[in-house]
């Protein structure tokens, strides 16, 4: 018998190349994997304007609270103005006040209308039971929170309660230590019995907005090896998010100083501090070659070093000084951007050198270029395989579904990041679909299934690709369409 005849396919399932960030995202998210996919699910269906940014507000707010509460973190500490038994919490309470009340006007945007007035009518329905069993029924089915939409619902009103109850506390004399740690210990306690929006650790990520939307970046990482990639995807993750906290510190630090950026502020001081035992303790052992263990070492210092500087010169001075914000969110942004600059120039030594490096690394033009012009090839390839199919040449749409597949890798590692949230779902079924894709198309009825499939997501690349086109970053700039050939092109002739 012939070694062709008794050969073995290959197993369908590697036909696609698997989205690196998601697999690490997922990763990090431990047991609580299943509540994720469905508050995915659920973001993905709400019909409300910049939910994924709305979302990513909240989650900080609640895990800038749950540090807050701690002393190191909010420095009461590093004043040293009196002992603390004998201090007055008022102050500090009025900021986790400020901050319970910025927290509850973001979920009531994020539950829709129609979920809200169903909960409410429930929740007063079940107040005016009698009955004591089905009073507490009642409680404990509040506490298992089948849905996202009853997680969020409870969470907001424990709040309301909680705001409630802070405005009866501030009328006393005096609310000392022992007062802020029990309210302290109530809202962690709020927090983290919550299912499905309980805050994220430092080193566990959401699809949903920890993305490295860094050309440069994303092609940087794609050549790290295997074995680091995660490590070093992980370090830039944390470094973003710590300048999306910040941005929130900027924009409200421009006239009298919001109470709840006194809190995020906190976060940022505590989180810093976190990513530097994981630039020491995870990244530089296992970093690689000798001079990458030293870069990352050296930001691990640099973070640590100017934390404690702005800890110490410039966040005491939060209560007497209105620029004092402005002042430790532009020191952060700084710091920060510079250790995105030196590890990629430790990576990829000239890659981050000239003018403004950090600007040049997460330039949102350049992302948007490249967006534009992979979404062009990528309809192109599927506009391809589908008029090959319609001709029934099965062939050639074989060597561009091929194509399409490679493509499919280059566009995960790449453009894939740059899309925004809501994109995501069209992009995954399409991929779904090429995994499942029973090869060759036999029988007309698969073959009409795949041509509409072809057809539909195309639709979807070239709708994606007008709305990229209009944003405001490639305003004047003409769609090189020689050079989007060119990489059609070159992904074509692989396969042939």
């Amino acid at each position: 018998m012939s070694t062709s005849a008794t050969a073995v396919p290959p197993p369908r399932v590697s036909r696609v190349p698997r989205d690196f960030y998601e697999e690490l995202v997922r990763s990090t998210q431990g047991n609580r994997g299943g509540f994720l996919a469905e508050r995915e699910r659920w973001l993905r269906a709400l019909p409300v304007e910049a939910r994924e940014e709305l979302l990513f507000e909240f989650e900080m707010l609640l895990r800038a609270v749950e540090r807050y509460v701690h002393l190191h973190d909010n420095g009461v500490i590093d004043s040293q103005e009196q002992p603390l038994v004998t201090r007055d919490f008022r102050e500090e309470l009025k900021d986790v006040r400020a901050t319970l009340s910025q927290a509850i006007r973001l979920a009531r945007h994020l539950l829709d209308p129609d979920s809200t007035q169903k909960l409410q009518f429930r929740r007063y329905v079940e107040t005016q039971l009698a009955d004591d069993n089905m009073r507490r029924s009642r409680i404990e089915g509040e506490r298992d929170q089948e849905t996202p939409q009853e997680s969020l619902f409870v969470l907001r009103q424990s709040f309301e309660s909680l705001r409630n109850l802070i405005d009866h506390l501030l009328q006393l004399p005096v609310c000392g230590l022992s007062l802020f740690n029990d309210v302290g210990n109530l809202v962690l306690r709020e927090i983290v019995l919550n299912r499905y929006f309980r805050p994220f650790r430092l080193t566990e990520f959401r699809l949903e907005y920890d993305r490295l939307r860094s050309v440069r970046l994303l092609t940087l990482l794609s050549t790290v090896p295997a074995e680091t990639r995660p490590l070093y995807t992980t370090a830039y993750l944390g470094l973003f998010r710590l300048l999306h906290y910040l941005a929130y510190v900027s924009q409200d630090a421009q006239g009298p100083i919001p109470r709840r950026v006194r809190v995020v502020l906190a976060l940022v001081r505590s989180e810093a501090l976190g990513l530097v035992g994981y630039l020491k303790n995870e990244l530089a052992p296992k970093a690689g070659p000798k001079p990458l263990q030293a870069a990352c070492l050296r930001a691990a210092r640099d973070i640590a070093r100017e934390t404690e500087r702005i800890a110490r010169d410039i966040l005491v001075e939060l209560d007497r000084d209105r620029a004092a914000a402005a002042r430790a969110s532009y020191a952060f942004t700084q710091v920060l951007q510079a250790q995105v600059v030196a590890l990629t120039e430790a990576l990829a030594p000239g890659s981050a050198s000239g003018e403004a490096p950090f600007e040049q690394l997460a330039s949102p033009m350049e992302a948007a270029e490249r967006l534009r012009k992979d979404l062009w090839v990528f309809s192109q390839l599927c506009r391809g395989a589908e008029g090959h199919l319609r001709n029934d040449d099965v062939a050639s749409a074989e060597a561009v579904i091929s194509s399409i597949v490679a493509f499919l890798g280059y566009f995960q590692d790449g453009s894939y990041q740059l899309l925004r949230y809501v994109d995501y779902e069209a992009f995954d079924r399409f991929s779904a679909l090429l995994t499942e894709l029973p090869w060759p198309p036999e029988g007309p009825a698969v073959r009409t299934r795949l041509i509409e499939d072809l057809r539909g997501f195309s639709m979807v690349l070239e709708n994606t690709f007008a709305a990229v086109s209009r944003r405001a970053q490639l305003r004047g700039f003409n769609f090189d369409r020689a050079e989007a050939e060119l990489l059609r092109d070159r992904f074509l002739a692989a396969t042939r």
